[in-house]
């Protein structure tokens, strides 16, 4: 499991380059999963780069990132209570303030759900900033170096929010981010590969690119199921001062295989395994 780790941040290259500032958009089509892109990234800040981890998870829990950190070598519920990775579960949030409000016990100064009023939807995303925040604040209190990993951008939409909407939460992000100069962002955002003028998801994706420092395509294949493969991997180096200083192609295609328990990696066209 861990050479899977070493190999999959050896072929995006973020074992190489200064990732200080960056931004990684991991695009996820509908019929890949790209959650072996999630936890080689968050492994690699971890263990490697000794970082601090600031997690909001919006389709993923928590629990499930434990039980594959486990596999790992490490245990981030140990590694919560130290202080050095934080977790934001907006969906677990939401849930806990309808079932408050239900039972009609709800601190206001706490709950993300605002009154009705025109601009509720700015309020929604105003207060997730906020808890973002704070988590974000508590892991840089561990370290100057903190990795933002989001998962899964796009479930912003499922809450009602708008593109607008999540497209203004992620400028708050990057805004308050760019005061730490040594943090990273990474947002998993999923897509439906739809009519790019109409489906939501494919625009936030195809906003996002154009922020991204390097991006990480996962899709399954066009012709169906494969015995041998999960899908196709594309990345994305965007800087051309990177890619000239670290020698990485501009764009590289390679051919997927995950389990539970591993990732291959293969280069298309042959059947050599890289991992």
């Amino acid at each position: 499991m861990a050479s899977s780790v070493v190999t999959v941040c050896n072929i995006l290259g973020i074992d190489k380059v200064n990732m200080d500032g960056k931004t990684i958009l991991i695009e996820e089509r509908h019929g890949s999963n790209a959650n072996f892109l999630v936890n080689a990234i968050l492994s690699h800040a971890l263990k490697k780069m000794n970082a601090a981890v600031c997690l909001v998870l919006c389709h993923n829990t928590f629990s499930h990132y434990h039980n594959i950190g486990m596999r790992f070598g490490y245990n981030l519920l140990n590694l919560k209570e130290k202080g050095q990775v934080t977790v934001v579960e907006p969906m677990k949030i939401i849930a806990n303030n309808v079932t408050d409000m239900y039972e009609n016990f709800v601190d206001k100064t706490k709950t993300i759900i605002p009154d009705r009023t025109p601009m509720g939807d700015i309020d929604i995303v105003r207060r997730l900033f906020t808890c973002v925040k704070e988590k974000y604040e508590d892991a840089a209190r561990f370290s100057k170096s903190v990795v933002l990993i989001i998962d899964d951008i796009n479930h912003f939409l499922d809450l009602g929010l708008g593109i607008r909407d999540t497209m203004y939460f992620i400028r708050c992000l990057r805004s308050f981010v760019a005061s730490y100069p040594s943090s990273q962002l990474c947002i998993l955002a999923h897509i439906y590969q739809g009519n790019i003028q109409t489906s939501n998801t494919d625009i936030v994706a195809n906003t996002l690119k154009h922020i991204a420092h390097l991006c990480v395509t996962t899709q399954p294949f066009k012709t169906g199921h494969s015995g041998d493969a999960s899908g196709k991997l594309t990345i994305h180096w965007k800087m051309n001062s990177i890619r000239s200083k670290y020698h990485l192609a501009e764009k590289t295609i390679y051919l997927f295989n995950s389990s539970d328990w591993q990732v291959k990696i293969y280069a298309p066209g042959v059947m050599s395994i890289l991992s």
